[in-house]
């Protein structure tokens, strides 16, 4: 079904994207976008499992090519190996590491599976090593490389769809200048139609090596739907904040006496997981910060609303002062002199951390009341006293009701600690109302330091 789709694509078109592309690698060394057979593989074995099939976020399934996949693969379902790789959502090293593994083997000329590249997502985890005869003996049983190979004009699409709206060469050439590298000796990216979270980077061969997940965009282009500027924005977060690591973290290693000295990690991370490895929450609110940098250069019609919401899901990640962080970033690059790049203003942003972070603090909701005409809401510190608010409301009818509301009878009071505000909810059924919900409210409520509230901090009403 999928190949009779894409072989009405346009193979000069497809050529062109190519051949542009090669033409702009001789600023970075080698740039290589591509899917891989084995890395495939280990796609479609996770997918058929059950839970790839029930985990609503780890298999992209709305796409012709995932109902390619079930409809030849899972009669194959009951193969041992299926049984043996059904991870679970707790278990998401195992199942990153079988995927992302895979990529380290190739076909030999007897069709069998054998390891080629010497490395490991994670370190210990072996899964897909350890089932390797059972892989191989579902390649045989299941003809997997015949589907692969029927299915190739579909993937040359993706990769040129991705290559073109991607700006790997304007990310690399912005990154390259912002930190003042000559030579950036290559990257390698790769994709999969099925992978729909965890993006992974490893280095090979000491390549850069990425495993990213694809905007959701590219598959609505087979129904002839263009991607907006707004969407392509928005989409390359995923790759620029990959790539951008290959540049700011040995840019901090750098700094890192001053790092070290003027940025305390348990001061801006509410538990990420990143404040246990050196520097490696301050690399990842810078990777996040520089994006912004470049999406207000080339896309600045549309990069306030990214930004905020892209800010918004970071400090979700307990990065809780990304906002912040992004601003001043911001300030010192917008003001910078002529010939200063991101790399010159470390020192400056490192210096601001430290005079700031002892008085970093998360605001929160410490009461609430509900009456028939009016909420009341009681935090933390002082708020910014913002005359207009929204919020995301949930109506649990029947048939759910789901709507952004903007608030009425907004008033402050206590010094921004106290907000009231006309009730929005019906009183019929049960109520939910969230407050900085990420690409869907468009007003922040945050404290009158510049944090925001939790994103989708909840005001809840349950009918009696």
């Amino acid at each position: 079904m999928i190949n009779q789709l894409f072989n009405k694509i346009n193979l000069q078109k497809i050529f062109f994207f190519f051949t542009l592309f090669v033409l702009d690698n001789t600023l970075f060394g080698q740039i290589k976008i591509h899917t891989n057979e084995s890395y495939e593989l280990a796609n479609i074995i996770l997918a058929i499992t059950p839970y790839g099939k029930t985990d609503p976020w780890e298999v992209y399934k709305n796409t012709i090519y995932y109902q390619d996949v079930i409809a030849y693969f899972d009669k194959y379902s009951n193969h041992p190996l299926i049984s043996k790789v059904n991870y679970s959502r707790e278990s998401w090293d195992k199942y990153l590491s079988f995927r992302t593994d895979s990529y380290g083997y190739e076909f030999d000329s007897s069709g069998t599976l054998k390891k080629t590249k010497d490395f490991y997502t994670i370190k210990g985890i072996n899964e897909f090593e350890e089932n390797i005869d059972l892989i191989n003996d579902f390649i045989k049983v299941s003809g997997f490389r015949e589907f692969y190979n029927n299915h190739s004009s579909y993937y040359d699409h993706i990769i040129a769809t991705y290559q073109k709206s991607q700006m790997v060469p304007e990310i690399l050439q912005f990154l390259k200048e912002e930190f003042k590298i000559e030579k950036v000796n290559g990257f390698t990216i790769v994709i999969s139609p099925l992978v729909n979270r965890m993006n992974c980077q490893v280095s090979i061969d000491n390549i850069p090596t990425s495993f990213i997940t694809l905007p959701t965009y590219i598959f609505d282009l087979d129904k002839n739907r263009q991607a907006s500027q707004y969407d392509i924005a928005k989409e390359l977060h995923m790759l620029f904040t990959e790539i951008d690591h290959e540049f700011v973290n040995p840019t901090t290693e750098k700094f890192k006496l001053i790092c070290n000295k003027s940025f305390n990690p348990q001061k801006w991370d509410l538990g990420s997981g990143y404040e246990n490895y050196t520097n490696a929450t301050f690399n990842e609110y810078m990777t996040w910060a520089i994006y912004d940098l470049f999406v207000y250069k080339y896309f600045p019609q549309e990069a306030d609303d990214i930004v905020r919401n892209w800010h918004l899901q970071n400090e979700s990640r307990k990065f809780f002062a990304s906002t912040l962080f992004g601003s001043q970033l911001k300030n010192l690059y917008d003001t910078k002199q002529e010939t200063e790049r991101i790399i010159d203003l470390y020192p400056k942003l490192l210096e601001w951390c430290q005079n700031i972070q002892d008085d970093l603090s998360l605001p929160y909701v410490i009461n609430t009341n509900i009456t028939f005409d009016k909420i009341t809401l009681s935090f933390s510190e002082e708020m910014s006293e913002d005359t207009q608010l929204d919020a995301y409301v949930i109506i649990r009818t029947d048939s759910t009701v789901s709507k952004l509301v903007s608030l009425d009878k907004i008033y402050w009071s206590n010094n921004g600690k106290l907000l009231s505000f006309q009730n929005p909810f019906d009183y019929s059924c049960d109520n939910e109302l969230y407050f900085n919900a990420t690409w869907k409210t468009k007003i922040v409520l945050k404290s009158s330091k510049g944090i925001h509230l939790t994103p989708y901090t909840k005001i809840e009403y349950k009918k009696e």
